[in-house]
């Protein structure tokens, strides 16, 4: 019984260190569709990919993808510059004392952008989320940068809320 007892807890703890290894994590394809200011969107991928592994999700790695041949794995972005609330004139000449982080908003240098990330694990949809932000766009835009890393962890957050267990049935009186 103790022989027993110790090929389970041996069992229990190599499972425990390949879960923490991260060679053993799963290769997510990342796609880009849409309008996304700053980039052509054959590169926008390449681009998103290296971002979303800033996020520090360790049972994921990310790689560009190719949209002509979805992989099973694989997180679908697509993106939309919104059109501004003040309308398409993007001039305003604000007053000497509201100079500073607003003025960059105001001058019309940063884009209200809309995306949604779609999350497929073998092949199967699992969730999507949704945000909006404010870039400039390009790849040194550090706005865009950690937009895309919260929404990465926004994403992983929905994944794993999602409730896998099967329903319990129980029969009728």
């Amino acid at each position: 019984m103790q022989n027993f007892a110790r090929m389970i807890a041996g069992l229990a703890m190599a499972w425990c260190v390949l879960c923490a290894n991260p060679a053993h994590a799963v290769t997510v394809a990342v796609t880009a569709t849409g309008d996304l200011p700053g980039f052509r969107m054959r590169d926008a991928a390449a681009w998103l990919a290296v971002r979303m592994a800033g996020a520090g999700l360790e049972h994921w790695q990310f790689e560009a993808g190719d949209p002509a041949h979805p992989a099973l794995n694989r997180i679908e972005w697509s993106f939309e510059t919104l059109p501004y609330a003040g309308g398409e004139v993007r001039k305003f000449f604000p007053m000497a004392e509201s100079r500073g982080a607003m003025d960059v908003h105001i001058q019309g240098r940063h884009r209200l952008i809309s995306a949604q990330a779609r999350l497929f694990l073998d092949g199967q949809y699992q969730t999507v989320t949704l945000a909006q932000e404010a870039v400039k766009g390009g790849a040194d835009d550090p706005d865009l940068a950690d937009f895309v890393v919260s929404t990465t962890r926004t994403l992983d957050v929905a994944w794993h809320a999602i409730d896998l267990t099967p329903p319990e049935h129980h029969a009728g009186p």
